[in-house]
């Protein structure tokens, strides 16, 4: 018990690669901090392991989203269809952009939006839909593809958690219009902040590469290459550029990301494995044939009608015992903001409010040693068994 007294288990850790601190240092030698050649490499390297020819980085994945909206025409006056089960950011991306979010609820297996509510939600104002990968687990693109194609509507996928997933054996930028990720500190690759819109269609990520930059006709490294200083704007642009330095980070981190995905994947089926017997009290995340998850998270949902304790009990006991755990996501409903500039209430996502009061998130990264996992399933246990009804 001793031993145990002052553990500490934090819900993420991040650990830096050595080849990280290299290229960071390499970079700042360089003289070079804002966009360049790091920042084209990146590129390159991201858009060859998710198999495509094309990929534009930018400064973040909310940005990345509401400049995707933006050029298709998702404005005043029209609709983007999403969940209300996701991180804000997505729908002050569209916000932003100038369109109404319109929620359509979700599978409350998977916590992705659910592909019937979709087509439930579609009017003649709808200008895209876009789902969300909820802790790297893919969306049904093959149904929601289907509903998209018929209603002739862009599918832009936010899959800031699902760098390393797959949906029928391909990355999700196959199955999309587009798909935007997530750099940020606690992804699964990080630059610390960042993020990449990678797409099939190579107009998009052109007219990307000019909108990020204030739509300068040219770049600065252009400039500074070819001696010439003059440019042109002829399109209202966004300051949404990648710096080289967090390139940098991200490159250094990219040399270990395959075998990250791998013990991500471990951790996984261990989690499961030891919380096995515990179907009564919780339920633990499950794969279908044909998805890949990317295991960004690995969210539990907790049976409360079987349970003396709520959620907040639960995590708070967790902490005692020195395990730190999250939340991903409170529902829009639950923002005041949310709740009353989209006139929102619960009733009418009944699977997301549900769901809402249920999910908790699980230490998770690399770095997490098999003793520790271990301790959290054990604590986990105990604090489950001990208060079941």
């Amino acid at each position: 018990m001793g031993k145990n007294k002052n553990r500490k288990i934090p819900l993420f850790d991040l650990a830096l690669e050595k080849a990280t601190f290299d290229e960071v240092r390499s970079c700042l030698e360089s003289g070079w901090l804002t966009s360049g050649p790091r920042v084209d490499t990146l590129e390159k390297k991201v858009a060859k392991y998710l198999g495509m020819k094309q990929a534009a980085a930018v400064n973040s994945c909310t940005t990345g989203l509401q400049i995707v909206l933006s050029i298709l025409g998702a404005g005043r006056g029209k609709e983007v269809i999403t969940s209300p089960f996701t991180f804000v950011g997505t729908i002050e991306a569209i916000m932003h952009a100038g369109a109404t979010p319109v929620l359509a609820d979700i599978n409350p297996q998977t916590l992705n939006i659910d592909p019937d509510e979709i087509a439930r939600k579609i009017t003649d104002k709808t200008a895209a839909v876009v789902p969300i990968d909820i802790a790297g687990y893919p969306c049904d693109y093959e149904r929601i593809g289907e509903i998209c194609k018929r209603a002739e509507l862009p599918l832009i996928s936010d899959s800031a958690h699902a760098i390393g997933a797959t949906y029928k054996s391909k990355s999700i930028p196959h199955h999309v219009d587009a798909s935007i990720y997530s750099f940020y500190s606690t992804k699964n690759l990080t630059c610390g902040e960042g993020g990449m819109i990678v797409s099939q269609h190579e107009a998009l990520i052109e007219t990307i590469k000019l909108l990020r930059r204030h739509a300068l006709s040219t770049s600065t490294r252009e400039r500074s290459d070819s001696g010439k200083w003059a440019y042109d704007v002829q399109h209202l642009g966004f300051k949404a550029n990648l710096s080289d330095l967090h390139a940098a980070v991200g490159l250094g981190q990219l040399t270990a990301f395959e075998k990250h995905q791998k013990e991500r994947a471990r951790l996984a089926n261990r989690y499961r494995e030891l919380l096995t017997g515990l179907e009564e009290q919780c339920e633990l995340p499950s794969e279908q044939d044909g998805y890949g998850r990317g295991w960004h998270l690995f969210i539990i949902k907790l049976h409360l009608s079987r349970l003396k304790i709520d959620r907040s009990q639960f995590m708070k006991q967790m902490l005692t015992a020195g395990i730190e755990c999250g939340v991903h996501f409170q529902p829009l409903f639950e923002f005041s903001f949310f709740r009353e500039a989209l006139s929102l209430t619960e009733q009418y996502f009944p699977n997301t409010a549900h769901v809402g009061q249920r999910v908790l998130s699980l230490p998770f990264y690399p770095g997490l040693s098999d003793a520790d996992l271990e301790f959290v399933c054990d604590t986990a246990r105990k604090i489950l068994t001990k208060n079941s009804k």
